[in-house]
């Protein structure tokens, strides 16, 4: 007589959960890795902007470009992106990788072809020549609260127009989620629940600001 082997419906069973264990395990951790390489790739973009944001400095007496606002507007960043780039030639480093994370409440940052035309990009600019507080008249949103709440905060309501004389620790850009707790929503960027912020400083270097307490602005 033949014998067929076969599993039993306990051995499948057990199969089953332990591949569940598994992949409970290692998923999160892909997800740290995922995060961490998106994290590398925003650094990278902002170091290649701080670039561009320099020599375009250089072919200009030495001051920096300059926006309206900080923040997507009714104005956009179409007036930097003209000025940037004849220097970068790629609109794809304006947008941080991780941003899509937080395109259900700031959808003027995603990479779409519609942001892209209309000049809305996905990082802060610090250089600019209006009121903070004007960028949107009215109730602060989720895309200008950075002009209304932490600009004012920070700076005061005045214009910050930036030159290569500025110290060399101030701030130039950063990543598109720069507040220093957002943990309502959960929602964070580069694995970090505080200050979860790539900072481009103005000698070009960009650093990771994380933790419980938030960096200096300058």
């Amino acid at each position: 007589m033949k014998h067929h082997s076969a599993f039993t419906l306990i051995e499948l069973l057990v199969v089953i959960a332990i591949i569940a264990i598994l992949a409970a395990i290692l998923f999160p951790v892909f997800a740290r890795a995922q995060e961490a390489a998106r994290k590398t790739t925003c650094a990278s973009n902002l170091r290649q902007l701080g670039l561009a944001a320099h020599m375009y400095a250089q072919d200009h007496d030495e001051v920096l470009p300059c926006d309206y606002y900080a923040c997507n507007s009714s104005t956009t960043h179409s007036r930097l992106v003209a000025q940037l780039l004849p220097y970068v030639k790629n609109m794809q480093i304006f947008y941080c990788p991780s941003v899509m994370r937080i395109a259900t409440w700031m959808p003027d940052y995603a990479p779409t072809d519609a942001n892209k035309a209309a000049g809305n990009i996905g990082y802060y600019y610090l250089s600019y020549d209006q009121f903070p507080s004007t960028v949107t008249p009215g109730k602060p949103t989720y895309g200008t609260w950075i002009s209304w709440g932490f600009l004012c905060t920070w700076a005061g309501d005045t214009p910050r127009v930036m030159t290569e004389g500025w110290d060399s620790d101030c701030w130039l850009w950063v990543d598109p989620w720069t507040k220093l707790s957002r943990t309502e929503e959960n929602i964070t960027l580069h694995q970090s629940h505080q200050s979860s912020i790539n900072v481009c400083y103005l000698d070009g270097h960009v650093k990771f600001n994380g933790g419980q307490a938030g960096p200096a602005f300058r």
